[in-house]
């Protein structure tokens, strides 16, 4: 009877410590307690780089005055290309190798290592002395992030604002799977110098907010990996189906030896 408790008891011990362990590997900002209060990692506002692709619009209390600088869409698509923008009736601005758009009546302006508010203030300046009160909007249409991996729904997502945090981004990937590893999330980001800067982040713990990481930028790609249990039984699945091929093979050439014999001894 006291060994069929001792057993009983290590059973116990066995689930529960699996229960915890569980819960380490998937629950986020473990250790965060209500009222608590932690470091946020500063806020960057995405800045306009070459060969970004702009969406500029102005309007004003009088349409006629602002309908030049709205031009409609020229056909100079080339074979393969797509419109970017989000209204196909009017033209995007591609920021030019030296960072430069060519503005209608204003000309070439400087726009890349503006903030998209930045320009639209530099826009609105220069047209207050032509247009009464006039209004700038400025979209970057390819203000967009990445994410792939062990999420729900991998892809390529737009930055609906200034700036976007790492949980909204897996939030537009429909959250990560049961089978993500929580703790060692890989962010890549372009730096300005053309170099490739990598991060690791830890979803678990409270100092995400403070991580260079937790607010993406234009441009960065999220990476998630598998845990180990996703390894181990993505590899037994492939050496499985290794087995299954090889079998086959075997049992098909058994098959058209044993033909052959049973056709040579038939004659």
């Amino acid at each position: 009877m006291k060994k069929k408790a001792t057993f009983a008891l290590l059973i116990l011990s066995a689930i529960i410590f699996h229960s915890c362990k569980s819960y380490k590997d998937i629950a986020y900002v473990q250790g965060l307690e209500s009222g608590d209060i932690v470091p946020l990692t500063e806020k960057i506002a995405t800045t306009i780089n070459t060969n970004d692709a702009l969406l500029i619009t102005v309007s004003a209390t009088n349409p006629e005055a602002v309908a030049a600088y709205n031009p409609p869409v020229t056909n100079s698509l080339k074979p393969g290309e797509t419109m970017l923008s989000s209204n196909p009736s009017l033209q995007n601005y591609l920021v030019d190798p030296d960072g430069y758009i060519d503005f209608p009546s204003l000309g070439r302006i400087k726009a890349a290592g503006l903030t998209r508010s930045q320009l639209e203030q530099y826009i609105k300046k220069e047209l207050e002395p032509m247009v009464t009160d006039p209004i700038v909007k400025v979209q970057i249409l390819t203000n967009n992030i990445t994410v792939l991996g062990e999420v729900t729904a991998p892809g390529t997502f737009e930055i609906p604002n200034e700036r976007l945090s790492l949980f909204e981004a897996l939030g537009l990937a429909k959250d990560l799977t049961i089978y993500a590893r929580r703790d060692n999330i890989l962010i890549t980001r372009e730096t300005e110098d053309g170099k490739l800067m990598s991060m690791r982040v830890d979803l678990t713990k409270p100092d995400v907010f403070s991580s260079p990481g937790f607010y993406l930028q234009k441009g960065d790609v999220v990476y998630v990996e598998p845990n180990d249990y996703r390894k181990s039984n993505s590899s037994y699945n492939s050496n499985k189906q290794f087995n299954v091929s090889m079998i086959s093979t075997i049992i098909s050439g058994v098959s058209v030896i044993a033909s052959l014999i049973i056709a040579l001894f038939v004659k």
